[in-house]
Formats: C-alpha cells, structure tokens, sequence
C-alpha cells in the first residue's frame, strides 16, 4: 500500500506540473497540449483503460494510463488493476507533440486477485498476483480539427511477478492463464480514441 500511495504521490505531481507547462504552452500557441483517450480494444477481454497525455515539449509528452478488468477462466475468477506510465518521443519535424509517429518507453505496474470457488469441498481459495514490467513502444497519433484524438499502437514489453497464495496452493490456480496475462515476454497492441484540448 506504501508503494501504491508514493506512486500515486508522483503521479499526481507530474501530472500537476505537466498541466501548468501545459497551459503555458497552450498559450503560446495553437497545438494542442492534453489528450483524454480511451483503448477501444479493452472491452473485449472485459477490460476498462483509459489515459492521459500531456505535451512537455515539442518532441516529447508524458502519458499515463490505467485499467481495470474482470474475467472469469474456467474456475478461476479473475480481476485487477493496473497502471501504465509511459514517456514519448515524437519523430517528426513538421508537427508537434502530440501529434504524428512516436516511440515511447514505459513501465507496467499490476496488480490481480484471483479466487477459485471448489464447489466439491466447500472451500474458496484466494491468491494476489502482482507482476511489474517495462517495454518499447511506436505508433501514430492523429488529432483532428475537431479535437477528436486517433492513437494506434503496438508494445513490446516483459514482465515478471510471482503468485501469492493466501489460502488453497498453487495447484488451485491455472499457472498458464497467468502467464497469459502476467509474467513473460507480452504485446501490447492499441486503438484509443479520445479528445485533446
């Protein structure tokens, strides 16, 4: 919780400092310096994430994700959260952040809780798993006239964590589901629409 609540601390500053250089930026010119987005491919593995961008440069921007999710895996019953901080270069000499080709750093931080109900014996078995990561990314962000954002990306990363077992073993738990979502080499892909301001 200690790690949780000093992330948050962080994140909170820069996105406070971010939103000050930001307006100062604004001022000075017409490109835009926010951009409030949501991944459209979420849904379909029962997930909800949402990000913010913020221009610092004419280059770079600072981006910062979150997600949640829900699912169910044969017995196991599945749901957590996560966060994405990320940090963006973008190539072009043209346009500004945040608009056109980027690559991009960033970490991963998740957290599940996983209960498995054994309905023969009665008993309900509870673990936590709380892999951390870090990966590259690229992609492309279009900002329309209208202010309506277009983000399409792809990520490489890794990620390592282990299972903590509150009660039951590990034989309760499907390891290979949570290598799927957890530990190991991982892509991730992206469309996010949004509105930038």
């Amino acid at each position: 919780m200690k790690k949780f609540t000093l992330l948050l601390s962080a994140i909170l500053l820069v996105a406070a400092a971010s939103t000050a250089s930001a307006q100062v930026r604004r001022q000075t010119e017409n490109s835009p310096s926010v951009v409030l987005k949501a991944n459209v491919l979420s849904p379909f593995v029962l997930t909800a994430s949402g990000f913010v961008e913020f221009a610092l440069a004419p280059h770079m921007s600072a981006q910062f994700g979150a997600f949640t999710t829900g699912a169910s895996y044969k017995d196991v019953e599945f749901s957590g959260y996560g966060f994405t901080p990320e940090v963006r270069y973008y190539l072009s000499d043209t346009k500004e952040a945040p608009r056109g080709v980027y690559v991009a750093g960033y970490g991963r931080i998740l957290n599940y809780k996983l209960t498995v109900e054994d309905k023969e014996e009665g008993k309900t078995y509870e673990a936590t798993y709380a892999p951390i990561g870090a990966g590259l990314a690229a992609g492309n962000q279009w900002i329309f006239n209208s202010g309506i954002s277009l983000d399409l990306f792809m990520g490489l990363g890794v990620n390592g964590g282990s299972l903590k077992v509150n009660s039951g073993s590990e034989e309760d738990f499907d390891l290979g589901f949570l290598n799927l979502v957890g530990s190991g080499v991982r892509f991730r892909p992206g469309i996010t629409v949004g509105y930038s301001f």
